[in-house]
Order: structure tokens, then C-alpha cells, then sequence
């Protein structure tokens, strides 16, 4: 038997491996590049597993539209890799560099001890 989780949705009962409910189309998993076939960043196989077409497939299509968008889509690559966990329970890395830079500003209270 298949192991099945419920839609938040529509409480429909599902396969584990499916990102969105067939009933009512509600993803049940974030979007993230933490899949199968990644090659360099993943933005590529994480977007052929939403399209559901083969990754060789938006690999070439990246290629060409490269080509064709005078350099403007390895901007949007760079954007997707930025705002796009490595996986489903991460966070992305723009999300953990402002995070980071937010600690700079932030001190901790003085430590006063008081004697009596």
C-alpha cells in the first residue's frame, strides 16, 4: 500500500510524493531545489519537476534563452536561486543572509549586578 498524507486544503487523502492536491490543486510541499537530477544550483531541475517535463529539456531551453535575452535570464536564474530553499524544510539563501546582517545591529542588554 502507498504511504498517503491529507491535502491542508481540501483534507483529500494523497500520494507522499505529490507536490499538489489533484482535487484542488493546493501545494502541499514548498518549492524548493532540493530534487533529483540538480546539476549546478537546481533552479533547473525544480523547475522541469513543476512543469512536469524532462530536465534536459529546460536546460536547453535555458541555454537558448540565453542566447536570445541579451543575458537578462541568468538574472532571473540568479533571482530564483536566491529566493528558492536547497530543500523543503530549509531557507533560502537570501532569507539566511538577511537574517545574518540583522544580527549586526542587534546587542545584547548590559549585564548589571547588583550587590547588596
Amino acid at each position: 500500500m502507498d504511504a498517503m498524507k491529507r491535502c491542508s486544503g481540501c483534507a483529500e487523502e494523497i500520494r507522499m510524493e505529490a507536490s499538489r492536491c489533484a482535487r484542488c490543486g493546493i501545494r502541499v510541499e514548498r518549492l524548493h531545489r532540493g530534487v533529483e537530477g540538480r546539476a549546478v544550483a537546481g533552479v533547473c531541475a525544480m523547475l522541469a519537476r513543476e512543469l512536469g517535463i524532462d530536465v534536459a529539456l529546460v536546460r536547453v531551453a535555458v541555454v537558448v534563452a540565453t542566447l536570445f535575452s541579451g543575458g537578462t535570464l541568468p538574472l532571473v536564474y540568479v533571482l530564483l536561486w536566491a529566493f528558492t530553499p536547497a530543500s523543503a524544510l530549509g531557507r533560502a539563501p537570501l532569507q539566511r543572509t538577511l537574517n545574518w546582517l540583522s544580527r549586526f545591529g542587534e546587542s545584547e542588554a548590559p549585564r548589571l549586578e547588583r550587590r547588596v
